[in-house]
């Protein structure tokens, strides 16, 4: 699986705090051809988008050495 990620402002018609969210897509792979299998977005926890960004890094990283994601309704 390949995990790719972006950050993110909550929208303020939804409520928004105003924090940065990460949000991921992840691709697989099969026959040559390569397709989004799914994807997730964290709850706005972040002060700012430099914030989300080091976060969704280290969100990777952990799903690269453990095959899971971090609990993403807290800061990870």
């Amino acid at each position: 699986m390949n995990a790719v990620f972006s950050t993110k402002q909550t929208q303020p018609e939804l409520g928004s705090n105003g924090k940065w969210s990460a949000a991921f897509e992840n691709y697989v792979t099969r026959d040559g051809a390569t397709y989004m299998s799914s994807s997730c977005t964290s709850a706005p926890v972040f002060d700012t988008a430099a914030d989300a960004e080091e976060g969704g890094k280290r969100a990777l990283a952990m799903l690269e050495a453990t095959g899971k994601f971090p609990n993403m309704c807290e800061v990870f």
